[in-house]
């Protein structure tokens, strides 16, 4: 899927930058994200409603690592876009439980379901998909984003008494802030249930796009901590979609059905928190821990 994400951007030419025009730079990529999908969301497109969701949360990332650069203007982007996200995300969890569905028909996960009852669950969750997608491109929540973004995006740099500090002193010290983050999250996952698991999923979340759009610009540690944090996320992201689809699933039409179906999920679910576990074990590791901290906390000051 095309995300817009900060790898296209050079770091020889990042480097010469202000951290006003980085951020104005970044904020186009993910407006021209915005602006190449809608169409093709409220069309229907799976994709490009994802791709919406994910350009909308690498606003708020930028919007969080530059908050003192205009904390008005970025505070309430933050604020509006989660808003948006999270209606976006209703639809999304039936997008992704669609698709397991699916997947499980093929793997024969469903065979107490019979061809009828397949046929109603695929076209109930697409009625409330479509009308769930629907209502978070029409909302006016959405609108607003996007109009102080594109007036944004018109306006002239602002000129300042004092340059403000390079766009890697913003993104080291974000980046700080989020791995302490990401620790105190993991120390409480405990055994992965849905609420602990989802919130270092999120935390996880927050430094696989700070690590895309300022990683390469901070040195080497960041990237390979990036590349870890982002196959872990990724993992548990696919975690907590078994999580959604389990939880749906209780709407399946028979008891037989259910159980087939839930025993596949749950197999699913175990296979996906071992990939988590081991790219954890890789981020975790002491040595690039260590070294990471020293590079970010050079960067930072």
């Amino acid at each position: 899927m095309s995300t817009g994400s900060g790898k296209k951007s050079p770091v020889r030419r990042g480097r010469l930058e202000t951290a006003d025009r980085v951020l104005r730079r970044h904020l186009a990529e993910q407006w021209a994200v915005i602006a190449k999908n809608e169409r093709k969301a409220e069309n229907g497109s799976v994709e490009a409603l994802h791709d919406i969701r994910v350009a909308l949360r690498r606003m708020r990332g930028l919007a969080a690592t530059f908050v003192k650069l205009d904390p008005d203007f970025l505070g309430r982007l933050d604020e509006r876009a989660a808003k948006v996200c999270d209606r976006m995300g209703d639809a999304r969890d039936l997008d992704v439980w669609i698709e397991l569905f699916r997947d499980l028909v093929e793997e024969s996960g469903a065979e107490g379901v019979s061809q009828r009852e397949r046929r109603r669950v695929l076209t109930m969750l697409r009625r409330q998909r479509t009308r769930l997608a629907a209502e978070a491109l029409q909302c006016g929540m959405f609108r607003r984003v996007k109009k102080m973004v594109k007036a944004r995006l018109r306006q002239r740099l602002p000129k300042r008494r004092k340059p403000p500090p390079p766009a890697e002193v913003f993104a080291a010290r974000r980046m700080r802030k989020v791995r302490g983050l990401i620790a105190v999250r993991h120390s409480q996952v405990g055994h992965f249930s849905k609420g602990p698991a989802h919130d270092l999923r999120r935390a996880g979340r927050r430094m696989r796009y700070l690590s895309e759009f300022f990683a390469a610009r901070l040195g080497r540690e960041s990237v390979r901590a990036g590349r870890w944090i982002t196959k872990a996320q990724a993992a548990l992201g696919k975690v907590h979609d078994c999580d959604s689809a389990l939880e749906l699933s209780r709407g399946l039409p028979t008891g037989a059905a259910r159980a087939a179906v839930q025993r596949h999920l749950r197999r699913r679910r175990a296979a996906q928190l071992r990939k988590f576990k081991t790219a954890w074990r890789h981020y975790a590791d002491r040595r690039l821990q260590k070294a990471w901290a020293a590079q970010l906390e050079a960067a930072a000051n």
